[in-house]
């Protein structure tokens, strides 16, 4: 398992925005706010020393003005990019009000295995 969630906080906190796991949104979360969440950490090939492994990262910008979540949708794709990560997916969807523009993103993750055993 590789843990990226470090990383991903630390590069989507450059731009600016209040950044924070999807777990802890709530109705009284102040927007506009960036939300992430790790959709997929799975291994795809293991072996004695290295593993490869299937990162899949869900990123909302959460606000109510859609001007601002396409603007910041970009930002979001261009810190994600040089890290590696292919966005498969994105959509602004708008509910009462609030709307969230919704990016997934897949990359490869390689990992070095030292003394497991």
């Amino acid at each position: 398992m590789i843990d990226i969630n470090g990383l991903i906080y630390s590069k989507l906190k450059e731009i600016g925005l209040p950044v924070m796991p999807e777990i802890f949104l709530s109705a009284t979360t102040n927007l506009p706010v960036i939300t992430y969440l790790e959709y997929s950490n799975r291994d795809y090939i293991v072996g004695d020393t290295m593993e490869y492994s299937e990162l899949i990262q869900m990123i909302k910008v959460w606000s109510t003005d859609l001007g601002e979540l396409m603007s910041n949708a970009i930002l979001i794709d261009a810190k994600m990019r040089p890290l590696g990560f292919k966005r498969d997916f994105g959509s602004p969807l708008f509910s009462d009000g609030i709307g969230q523009y919704i990016l997934r993103y897949k990359a490869t993750g390689f990992n070095k295995i030292e003394g497991v055993i």
